[in-house]
């Protein structure tokens, strides 16, 4: 069941989407990683949030659902605004700069396919 399930997410995807999705992973993993002997309520940990949201948002686009696009670019934009707005305060550069420019070109790589769809 879960072979047939990735086997359909791959073929109606195009290949960076789900390449995309094992990077996105693989940061969270670093992140999680490299974050493992912080105090949990820091704010560092927000990082890790913020990029779960990420995934979890780039993983639902990549299914081809518009949704989960609109939630990727939101989260991008929400991104660029924070770290323009705070970039000379801590918690822009810990909490919120995880893969700031990557977004940016995965956000448009969403725009053009999607907009490729419509």
């Amino acid at each position: 069941m879960i072979r047939g399930s990735v086997a359909e997410y791959l073929k109606k995807t195009p290949v960076i989407f789900p390449l995309a999705a094992v990077f996105h992973c693989l940061w969270l993993v670093w992140l999680i990683w490299s974050d493992r002997r912080e105090p949990f309520p820091d704010e560092v940990w927000l990082q890790v949030l913020w990029m779960v949201l990420f995934t979890l948002c780039w993983v639902w686009a990549a299914g081809m659902s518009k949704k989960g696009a609109a939630g990727y670019i939101l989260l991008t934009v929400a991104d660029v605004v924070i770290y323009l707005l705070a970039r000379n305060h801590l918690v822009a550069v810990t909490a919120v700069f995880p893969i700031f420019p990557v977004d940016v070109l995965m956000s448009m790589a969403l725009l053009f396919y999607f907009g490729k769809l419509s």
